[in-house]
């Protein structure tokens, strides 16, 4: 079990550095709008996700509503070095939230509203298929870009 755990953490590690691969040596003002955009999705979902495991840490059998896919926020609106450091930041503190629970904590559930009971490790699982979808996308746009 305790692999899978540092499986899921290893995979949330890798972004950053995947993301910052997209701009090259040009720096983070190279990335297209949407890559900006996209990251900027990657650390709010973060910043959710690591409340949400709080929750699940404080509470007992605490609800969780779906998160909400967000809109992208507008395009060319948010500095792309401000993102990648506030992306940096969130990240950071999620993994480091995740590297510091018990096997125990990793069993933690809540009650989702659609899914019903879920456990910690679950929530971090969806987590990682979001992030992998999103890193998909920014390095498909930078591709167009």
């Amino acid at each position: 079990m305790l692999d899978n755990y540092r499986d899921l953490i290893d995979e949330l590690l890798g972004t950053p550095a995947a993301l910052r691969a997209l701009s090259g040596d040009a720096g983070p003002e190279a990335l297209p709008a949407g890559v900006v955009s996209l990251i900027g999705e990657l650390r709010d979902r973060d910043l959710e996700v690591q409340a949400r495991l709080q929750t699940m840490l404080r509470e007992r059998n605490p609800y969780l509503r779906t998160l909400a896919e967000a809109p992208p926020p507008m395009a060319g609106t948010e500095d792309a070095a401000a993102v990648l450091q506030g992306f940096d930041s969130a990240r950071g503190e999620l993994v480091s939230l995740l590297m510091n629970l018990t096997l125990k904590d990793w069993e933690r559930t809540a009650t989702h509203e659609v899914e019903g009971e879920i456990t910690l490790a679950e929530e971090v699982e969806r987590h990682v298929e979001f992030d992998e979808d999103r890193v998909a996308r920014a390095q498909a746009a930078a591709m167009t870009g």
